[in-house]
């Protein structure tokens, strides 16, 4: 089969896993360029800088998140690491399909600290966490995203797995009777 066949054979696909796949790749570049960009582009570095960032982002978000970023400030460096840290590792998890449903899940809670920290700051900051969380509600739901990543391979290989990495609602079984 030569390539052109290949992605023929996709396009006219019915089963939609391929493009929830191809979706999850895009999604976990955003990630990973995100928090590759703070570790390698960014001066002074992201975390030394993140206590300039909460005490800014404070100034015009809803109250309770004020603040909690308030509340953060002695530990802004910390906090700063863990960000760039957490969205390198969702990015890593979600491109190579490793644990797809817990990276989804701390992807929607960091897409929620963003949304009230920041989204204030512009239309464009609140459309894309919107916009991350439905997709990333989507990865949780779906078995069919977990089809060619590690997930897939280990429960494919050990299903006793399989609930736990690829199916947490019962999908498949429902589809199957």
């Amino acid at each position: 089969m030569d390539i052109k066949e290949f992605f023929s054979n996709i396009w006219n696909k019915k089963d939609a896993a391929l493009w929830l796949v191809f979706l999850r790749i895009i999604v976990g570049f955003e990630w990973f360029f995100a928090g590759l960009t703070k570790i390698i582009q960014t001066a002074p570095s992201f975390p030394e800088g993140m206590a300039g960032t909460l005490g800014f982002f404070s100034t015009g978000a809803p109250t309770w998140m004020s603040n909690w970023l308030t509340a953060m400030l002695p530990a802004a460096t910390t906090f700063g690491y863990l960000v760039e840290i957490g969205e390198l590792l969702i990015g890593l998890a979600l491109m190579f399909g490793v644990l797809v449903n817990l990276s989804a899940l701390v992807g929607i809670f960091f897409n929620f600290l963003f949304f009230f920290a920041a989204g204030w700051l512009g239309a464009s900051t609140i459309s894309i966490n919107w916009i991350l969380w439905a997709i990333q509600i989507i990865f949780i739901l779906s078995p069919g995203v977990k089809k060619l990543g590690v997930d897939g391979w280990i429960a494919k290989e050990y299903p006793f797995f399989r609930r736990l990495l690829v199916d947490w609602f019962g999908f498949e079984k429902e589809l199957n009777k």
